[in-house]
């Protein structure tokens, strides 16, 4: 009997034994699963938390042309400002009552400024009205005062975005607009700020509708989910995905706070492609679809980019308008039955066709030339790289509408003068040494050899001015009466005999030294360089402004050294600043995200030659441009506008023309990628660009002052001597005041 009972308990007992195991198993296993579920939240915790918290996007830099200045005075037309309003995407209505608006009527256009943060700070929307006469801008009138000064925001020109980089334009929290944000909530995630980042009542409640629907109308994910998704998720489609998606949402909910996770939101979705670049944001979004910032758009609008967020490819209004607008309209439908919009609104929203801009126009332009000097500029700072990553702002010099009309007329008039001629040109501020317009090539928008910065070609007669101003340092030695021998010449070059002759290959015996340049007459000039020597000839150069040390030959004073359009208008724009040197830039200045000031360009002013040498020069440069070789200027201009110079260097190869008016100095180059000849000297071809890009601008007749120093002299004619003011075959020409001891007496 006990052995029974015995066997029948040990029996009995084997299932409890069994079930403890289980449960002991099951028991530490739950715990391990706890453990390491912990162990991996700590983990999601720490990199979220630490990614969320810092920079969490590598945002590109910025790059703005430059802030336009409206005062008194200004010469500036009506049409261009106007223009650069367009530019600006402001939209021209009947009265302004809000911010990116403008209006014309009469010689008056009433603008509605935006706000925008500049170098000095933050600038708030503004509104004033600028008055114009013949002259430019007569007046500018804010709140019935008088003001002396006004400007406009910068352009943004472009992102530096790599090629492997994500696009973006952040915006904060508070400055979207509340219909925007209480629309994405309404189709997105009507719980955000009931539910802890995952909502089991969402996906209940998006399954219903999308029923009744007929289609998918809302998703079940959260908005915390789907930033989740796209700050550290891949787009795979699997249960794993789906659980980490939600353990980062918890963690995201834990640690941050409801107006943070949607701030990240509205900066991070994804909103469709440019190209290889993908657009991330609605502030960008709303720059990419609409060229506007995202204040500015209307209800229709906000609809459309929060219908977009479902799919960019597939509800994409450029390739499928239809399917966009039905989901615009979808969206627009929930607004209204929500009280977002009243009836009349909806109605006319709903009324209104979808318009987009065209795709890579969101950032106003496509300079790749200036950009190109832009970002050697940049590499030229040391800048560290994540600060260009960091979403800083760089302000340029661009002038949007001088770089439009540069490339507008080198591309007219180039393919109309020979299809294979190429072109390059470069538009200064010579004051600020600052370059506003850069053109590559006749192609606009093709960032291929860039022929302003790096084609070096003989520079032709351009080599004169510096010549003659090196002579006329040389005081008590010559003077622009002087007279130069302009009989043949023959000088041994490399082992040849060479005798260089002037372009009608005619000679005039002596000239005067202002005939010499203002004709631009070879013979006097290598004379005048031989008696000067090659070393100062190089000096001048140096004084000017070249950086790189060229070895000159002979020939070298007819234009036979090789230089880039950029390093010509490096020299000339210290001859038109009347002797005042200063590294041409394109960088102003970098700021960060908040507005502070990381670099602000500082160089130097320093004065080359004297004012009243340069002086001098300009007045022989300025009888070039009514009497001399670019005397055609002065049928378009008949009064003193330009001081400049014609450049052909030999067998007709380039076509040179440098000059500049009271405020711009442009400098231009012809020529073939072959090296062939075209057929065009620096009159013929050159000038025709300089001219037509100025007709087309506008231009400020070049006033100069004659310095104390300098004064009127009469020089006599046959022996170029200054001589008393009765003399006979004599005639007046500025001179230094020191020429006037020992006069000459009257042939």
């Amino acid at each position: 009997m006990s052995r029974k009972r015995s066997k029948k308990a040990v029996s009995s007992s084997r299932p409890g034994r069994w079930w403890r195991l289980i449960w002991q198993t099951s028991l530490k296993l739950a715990l391990a699963m706890v453990l390491g579920l912990g162990i991996y939240l700590i983990y999601l915790d720490s990199k979220i938390t630490s990614t969320f918290s810092g920079q969490k996007w590598q945002i590109p830099a910025q790059i703005y042309g430059r802030s336009l200045t409206l005062y008194p005075g200004r010469y500036l037309t009506q049409a261009n400002l106007v223009r650069e309003l367009e530019q600006l995407q402001y939209r021209r209505v009947e009265r302004v009552n809000g911010p990116g608006q403008f209006s014309v009527k009469g010689g008056s256009v009433s603008i509605y400024r935006r706000g925008f943060t500049y170098i000095d700070g933050e600038q708030p929307a503004e509104q004033f009205s600028v008055e114009f006469n013949r002259s430019g801008i007569s007046r500018i009138v804010q709140a019935r005062d008088t003001v002396s000064f006004a400007r406009l925001e910068p352009q943004l020109i472009e992102h530096l975005v790599s090629p492997d980089q994500e696009d973006r334009e952040l915006v904060r929290l508070e400055r979207v607009p509340e219909l925007l944000k209480e629309t994405l909530l309404l189709v997105e995630d009507r719980d955000f700020y009931q539910h802890r980042g995952v909502s089991p009542l969402s996906i209940v409640r998006a399954f219903f509708v999308n029923l009744s629907a007929g289609r998918t109308v809302q998703g079940g994910s959260t908005l915390t989910q789907q930033l989740a998704k796209n700050m550290y998720l891949t787009q795979d489609r699997h249960l794993w995905r789906k659980i980490n998606e939600a353990f980062i949402a918890l963690v995201l909910e834990y640690r941050f706070s409801k107006d943070q996770i949607l701030e990240a939101y509205l900066n991070e979705i994804y909103l469709g492609q440019n190209h290889n670049t993908a657009i991330h944001g609605f502030g960008l979004g709303s720059r990419f679809y609409f060229g506007k910032p995202l204040a500015e758009l209307n209800p229709e609008q906000y609809a459309l980019l929060i219908g977009i967020v479902k799919g960019p490819g597939f509800y994409d209004p450029r390739r499928f308008p239809e399917r966009a607008q039905q989901r615009r309209d979808l969206v627009l439908r929930l607004m209204f039955e929500q009280h977002l919009l009243d009836k009349a609104s909806y109605e006319r929203a709903l009324a209104s066709p979808i318009r987009v801009i065209e795709r890579g126009q969101y950032l106003n332009a496509n300079f790749p030339a200036y950009m190109d000097a832009v970002r050697r500029e940049l590499r030229q700072l040391s800048l560290d790289s994540r600060l260009l990553n960091s979403g800083i702002k760089v302000f340029t010099y661009l002038d949007p509408l001088a770089q439009t009309q540069a490339e507008r007329t080198v591309g007219q008039l180039v393919t109309d003068m020979n299809k294979e001629l190429e072109a390059a040109m470069v538009v200064v501020d010579y004051q600020q040494a600052a370059v506003q317009a850069l053109v590559g090539g006749k192609t606009a928008g093709y960032a291929g050899f860039n022929r302003a910065l790096d084609a070096r070609r003989p520079i032709g007669s351009l080599i004169k001015p510096p010549i003659y101003l090196e002579a006329l340092a040389q005081r008590g030695r010559y003077t622009l009466g002087t007279l130069l021998d302009d009989n043949p010449i023959s000088l041994r070059n490399n082992n040849q005999d060479w005798q260089p002759q002037n372009f009608d290959k005619t000679f005039r015996g002596p000239v005067p030294l202002v005939r010499a340049l203002a004709d631009s007459l070879n013979v006097p000039t290598v004379r005048l360089g031989l008696q000067l020597g090659m070393p100062k000839v190089q000096e001048s150069l140096r004084r000017l402004g070249l950086e790189r040390r060229v070895n000159l030959f002979p020939s070298a004073l007819l234009g036979a050294v090789d230089l880039s359009p950029y390093e010509v208008t490096q020299l000339y724009q210290t001859i038109a600043n009347n002797g005042l040197h200063q590294p041409l830039a394109t960088v102003q200045a970098l700021t960060d995200q908040q507005g502070t000031v990381l670099y602000q360009r500082q160089s130097p002013l320093t004065q080359r030659y004297s004012a009243e040498d340069v002086y001098l020069l300009q007045y022989a440069m300025i009888e070039s441009t009514l009497t001399g070789t670019a005397q055609s200027l002065a049928r378009t201009w008949p009064r003193p506008t330009f001081a400049g110079k014609t450049g052909t260097s030999s067998d007709y190869r380039d076509s040179w023309f440098a000059g500049f008016d009271q405020e711009t100095l442009v400098t231009v180059w012809l020529g073939r990628d072959d090296n062939k000849t075209t057929g065009l000297t620096g009159g013929t071809g050159a000038l025709r660009l300089f001219t037509d890009f100025f007709r087309q601008k506008g231009s400020q007749n070049l006033i100069r002052y004659m310095p104390e120093q300098v004064e009127w002299q009469r020089f006599s004619t046959k022996s170029g001597l200054p001589v008393p003011e009765y003399c006979p075959n004599s005639w007046l020409l500025p001179a230094h005041k020191n020429t006037v001891l020992g006069l000459a007496d009257c042939d």
